[in-house]
């Protein structure tokens, strides 16, 4: 369709004034023509009353190339789970990208950036940086190049499973090398060896930690529950910090203890992949919900995967609920209950209350189109 109407939705995006503010949206040729207190309108309407209206959801973290050993298709980790744009997060390199592009992303309905992983042959197999024969920097650099506006930042994992007996030397060479094109790096932080407080010392402005609140020895806290200063360091360079849940990846202690000390996440992002996209991450409203459960503002929560993400890897015309803009949008309710939900590692909180996506509307070129969302 090139025309409707979302009405009565109280609209969250605090970057343009909106903290659950009752307006409604008209959408027409894929954009957003209007946001107004009340639209007269006898066209197709979507009927928001007593439900919050946030711009399409932004997951920065997903893997969604099917031939890497964790991937799904763009959709099924998309628009299927309330978000209209994804980035997948490594799992294509040099070797495979444009193989990832022409064969799932160009067809698919979600908007699909790429993290290029800096192994060359992405997350095929795993162990994909135990050896430097695995990185071709000019391979990379030439990728990034050819497709500068697809490919908006690089990823690499900082973990034992991953580089083996290489250590810290793949994550220098990953942080110069995005220093050098001028993209944002984001690097996965899990099991030691390289030690956390050394990857961060190559981190620079831009450059995001994922999994920053797992619950992993050797995280963001020290053994008597302080901030590492090497993290609160690297905020200070404006080195970006993701939760990024994963299957193994999220504590909600940890987060609850880093509030505390007033070290907030940045960005909120999934990891969704094969393992976890039934449970126990489900899509970006759970994992809004589980973080808002440990003391997150809401409109922040939602701030946080939608208009940062765009803003920070310029996603043009996204993550906004203003005029001009992509018509990506969701509709979902805030649904009060009592339900134990689960981080990575086992531990739960209550919820005494959780969104539950209803509705996504979501735009291509000057057609829109409403994804009815299963509860």
């Amino acid at each position: 369709m090139k025309e409707l109407v979302i009405k009565n939705g109280l609209l969250v995006s605090p970057a343009n004034g909106y903290r659950r503010t009752r307006k409604d949206i008209l959408v027409r040729n894929g954009r957003i023509a209007a946001v107004e207190d009340e639209i007269a309108w006898e066209g197709e309407a979507v009927d928001a009353a007593g439900c919050l209206v946030t711009p399409g959801f932004i997951d920065i973290h997903t893997h969604c190339y099917p031939k890497a050993f964790l991937g799904l298709s763009p959709d099924v980790l998309g628009i299927e789970r309330g978000a209209t744009a994804i980035l997948d997060a490594g799992s294509s390199g040099a070797d495979t990208y444009e193989d990832f592009r022409e064969n799932y992303i160009k067809k698919s309905r979600t908007k699909v950036f790429t993290l290029l992983n800096v192994s060359k042959e992405g997350l095929l197999r795993g162990h994909e940086l135990d050896s430097m024969e695995k990185l071709d920097e000019a391979a990379l650099k030439a990728m990034v190049k050819k497709y500068p506006d697809e490919i908006v930042g690089l990823k690499v994992r900082a973990s034992a499973s991953v580089v083996g007996e290489m250590g810290l030397k793949p994550i220098e060479e990953a942080a110069r090398i995005a220093k050098e094109i001028g993209k944002p790096l984001m690097v996965h932080v899990g099991n030691y060896p390289p030690a956390l407080t050394e990857v961060l010392k190559l981190l620079d402005k831009k450059d995001i930690v994922t999994h920053a609140y797992h619950g992993k020895k050797g995280g963001i806290l020290t053994d008597t529950g302080e901030i590492i200063p090497e993290a609160l360091e690297a905020r200070e360079r404006g080195v970006l910090f993701d939760v990024g849940h994963g299957v193994a990846s999220f504590s909600l202690r940890v987060f609850e203890k880093a509030l505390a000390k007033g070290f907030d996440t940045d960005l909120i992002s999934t990891d969704l992949h094969v393992e976890n996209y039934e449970g126990p991450v489900y899509n970006l409203a759970a994992v809004v919900s589980k973080v808002t459960a440990c003391g997150e503002p809401l409109e922040e929560a939602v701030h946080k995967c939608t208009c940062a993400p765009a803003r920070h890897y310029g996603l043009a015309d996204l993550g906004e609920i203003k005029p001009g803009y992509v018509a990506d949008l969701n509709v979902l309710e805030l649904a009060p209950c009592r339900e134990q939900v689960q981080d990575s590692i086992g531990d739960t909180i209550e919820l005494s209350e959780k969104l539950v996506i209803k509705k996504t509307i979501y735009s291509r070129g000057e057609q829109s189109e409403i994804f009815e969302q299963n509860p």
